[in-house]
């Protein structure tokens, strides 16, 4: 949709009071902009706050990650001390006091407190004895001194083991949890170095405040380490919150973080978490099953964001508030001056244009009053000319009536000039007066071609006159001309006539001379006499008819003599007419015509070969 087809829209909807009140609209304006920065303030402040409780989970995500990473490292390294215990010279030679003094060596040299004192233990698994170890009480005792899950770990084979923790027989001296790292000796008898850490060593090492707890769980989720309460050894983590399911599922190298609560069960002990939602952040140990899980309470983590978030939604109000206050004094104002220079619009539109615009302002609305007093001054200073040009227009309408009226006038005496014209009187001509100069250029050229007009007429009909005696003197030749052609024709064929039956006489004659001729041959004088008689008499016959076809072709040639003189008499004639055709054409030809015209004659000389004058 367009700007013009949403703001048509909201115009449409917008009630009419309000749209004519400047100072509810300015208010509604105002009551939006509170809402748009309250709402921009509230989603920012949560995304904000989102953003650091994510920043906390992250934190909390490492933090376990790195504590993980210390216990990796620390479970490394008591096995490869175990490992080296078993691959030392004296257990690879079998020698119990070499044993013995080896291992009190390596206790002291680590300089462990006698309470939380991790051992090494020398199992011979032929004789079934602790031969050597760190505990006094154990040393020659059967194996079974040890704890059974110590002893589990003897069939596990040629690598190191990480039992499953476990707590002393009550029996003995100070019983307490531990775990055991048990490893085969190096000397091929199938006896073990085993040695057993108290749990508690890592109490007070792993990472943690008066506000956060930090424990790590087994596969059976129960506490294997705590950073300061030794009595959740081995006690159930309980803990309804899946954490240790889901470093499981995801692994060492993906640590991660949850929101969960409110505490019970491990946690429920703890002053600053009993009965507290909490954020753990939980990673996987490893090469083990256990999880390291590091606690701190809701209000603790997100103390800052929170304190944040509230200072965030309180300048949030008081912007809204300053806006709101701002916003009402200045659309105050801002409406009372724009009502009073609605009001005197209204009395301009009255037509009361003496009306003072003035105000004291240098703001907008200032330089708008400024505006409409400059727009007053220029419709007054408009009006006055609008007047002035209202009385020229007067002036100039008379003007154009009086010229209307020349014209028509004018106009009317020159059509009937042209229609007189038009009727064949080509001695009409336009007046001139000088009051128009188009008019009279108008009459001016008309009266150039009607005398040009003039002129080539009374060319034409001194032209008509010429051809029509010259037609009559054509006429009356020819005539003449087809009697003598007649007369000539008739002659001649009578002479062919004549000379037809002349050539039959003569044919007979020569005929008649061969009878003579052949009567003499044989003697027949007299036949040949009587011959000759005939042929005299033919000869005679034939030199009267050519005697008569002379006098007929005399005649034909004085005939033919009068034709001739004729056509002389036609054509002077025609050189005649020649003559006034070229001057006629000059004239003409400065006429432009739309289209070609043919002259036709209707009879006369004109007439070809084989065409009748009708």
């Amino acid at each position: 949709m367009s700007d013009g087809g949403l703001i048509g829209v909201v115009r449409s909807v917008t009630p009419a009071f309000v749209r004519r009140s400047f100072a509810l609209k300015f208010f509604i304006a105002l009551l939006c902009i509170g809402v748009l920065v309250g709402s921009v303030g509230a989603i920012g402040t949560q995304q904000m706050t989102a953003e650091f409780e994510q920043q906390v989970l992250d934190e909390h995500a490492t933090t376990a990650k790195q504590e993980a990473d210390s216990l990796s490292n620390w479970n490394t390294q008591n096995s490869l001390f175990v490992e080296t215990m078993a691959r030392s010279q004296p257990v690879r030679a079998g020698n119990v006091s070499e044993i013995q003094s080896r291992f009190d060596r390596e206790m002291r040299e680590r300089d462990f407190d006698a309470d939380d004192q991790p051992n090494l233990h020398y199992v011979d698994a032929d004789a079934g004895v602790v031969a050597a170890s760190t505990k006094s009480n154990y040393r020659g005792e059967s194996a079974d001194v040890l704890n059974e899950t110590v002893r589990a770990a003897f069939d596990s084979g040629a690598e190191t083991v990480v039992t499953e923790p476990y707590t002393d027989t009550p029996t003995l001296e100070s019983p307490q949890p531990r775990i055991a790292y048990v490893t085969p000796a190096d000397n091929g008898a199938g006896d073990y170095v085993v040695y057993t850490v108290p749990l508690q060593m890592r109490t007070g090492t792993l990472s943690g405040t008066g506000s956060s707890t930090t424990l790590v769980v087994d596969g059976s989720n129960d506490v294997l380490f705590h950073q300061s309460n030794t009595d959740l050894f081995l006690q159930p983590y309980g803990e309804d919150n899946g954490a240790p399911t889901a470093a499981r599922e995801s692994g060492p190298a993906d640590p991660g973080a949850l929101r969960a609560g409110p505490a019970a069960a491990a946690l429920d002990g703890s002053a600053s978490m009993a009965g507290k939602e909490y954020v753990v952040g939980y990673a996987q140990v490893l090469d083990t099953d256990w999880v390291v899980l590091v606690h701190t309470d809701v209000q603790t983590a997100y103390g800052t964001v929170r304190s944040v978030a509230d200072r965030g939604l309180l300048a949030t109000v008081l912007g809204i508030a300053a806006i709101g206050a701002i916003g009402a004094v200045l659309g105050r104002n801002t409406a009372s001056a724009l009502n009073r220079l609605t009001r005197k619009t209204e009395r301009m539109q009255d037509g009361e244009l003496d009306v003072e615009i003035q105000s004291g302002r240098v703001d907008t609305v200032g330089r708008l009053y400024d505006g409409f007093g400059a727009m007053r001054d220029a419709l007054q200073e408009r009006m006055a000319e609008v007047e002035r040009e209202r009385k020229r227009a007067e002036v100039a309408h008379e003007e154009v009536v009086e010229t209307n009226a020349y014209l028509q006038q004018t106009a009317a005496t020159y059509s009937e000039v042209m229609e007189r014209a038009a009727a064949g009187d080509l001695t009409q001509r336009m007046g001139t007066d000088g009051q128009h100069d188009a008019m009279d250029a108008i009459a001016t050229d008309f009266n150039e071609m009607i005398t040009e007009l003039e002129k080539t007429t009374g060319q034409l009909k001194s032209f008509a006159g010429q051809v029509e005696e010259s037609g009559e003197v054509v006429g009356a030749s020819a005539a003449s001309v087809k009697d003598a052609a007649e007369q000539v024709a008739e002659s001649i064929q009578k002479i062919s006539d004549d000379a037809h039956v002349q050539r039959e006489r003569l044919q007979d004659a020569t005929e008649t001379v061969d009878a003579a001729v052949a009567a003499l041959d044989e003697g027949d004088v007299e036949r040949a006499r009587d011959s000759l008689g005939d042929v005299a008499g033919t000869l005679n016959d034939v030199a009267d008819a050519t005697d008569h076809t002379m006098s007929e072709a005399e005649n034909v040639a004085g005939a033919a003599e009068e034709q001739a003189a004729e056509l002389n008499e036609v054509s002077s004639r025609a050189d005649e007419l020649v003559r006034y055709v070229n001057p006629l054409y000059d004239v003409l030809d400065r006429f432009e015509t739309e289209a070609e015209h043919q002259f036709v004659f209707t009879g006369g000389p004109s007439l070809g070969e084989g065409e009748t004058d009708d």
